[in-house]
């Protein structure tokens, strides 16, 4: 497979890149709610059909006041849903952003990791061939390699 990925992204571009994130988080964190993690997992959490409900049910609300219960304040719910659809084109454009961003470093990563397997694949040649140098950059790189597990290497020691 060629190359896909060769670049070297300009140092103002990065730059430019995290003003404007910063730039957005600012103009938004007023109006931001981080959760924990136990707060995220026991969260209703609406889907595009789930929005469709409480939109008719707002709907029906607001039409017939007598079916709000006196706890409820239809006005927050209101809210609730105007805040939901502002940010839901930014979430999306968002999302398509940070899905470029992941497959643009899965190809950078994956085309470094797979000339990484190859030279080290030569070193490992060049050492079981006693090539200067190659036996330690092997026990070095061997060490490292991600697909050996501590017991792995150990069992291999014994």
């Amino acid at each position: 497979m060629p190359n896909q990925f060769s670049a070297d992204i300009p140092a103002a571009a990065i730059q430019q890149a995290q003003q404007a994130i910063e730039a957005l988080r600012t103009a938004l964190e007023a109006y931001l709610h981080p959760l924990t993690p136990e707060e995220r997992r026991t969260m209703l959490r609406m889907a595009d059909k789930t929005v469709a409900f409480v939109q008719k049910t707002a709907e029906y609300a607001t039409t017939s006041p007598a079916f709000v219960p006196s706890f409820v304040s239809l006005d927050e719910m209101k809210r609730d849903l105007t805040g939901l659809a502002q940010l839901t084109p930014l979430y999306q454009q968002l999302a398509q952003l940070t899905e470029l961003l992941d497959s643009t470093m899965m190809v950078a990563g994956s085309e470094a990791y797979g000339n990484a397997l190859t030279i080290y694949n030569n070193i490992k040649f060049m050492a079981h061939h006693r090539q200067p140098g190659a036996q330690t950059a092997y026990d070095d790189l061997k060490q490292r390699f991600p697909g050996r597990s501590a017991q792995a290497a150990a069992a291999a020691k014994s």
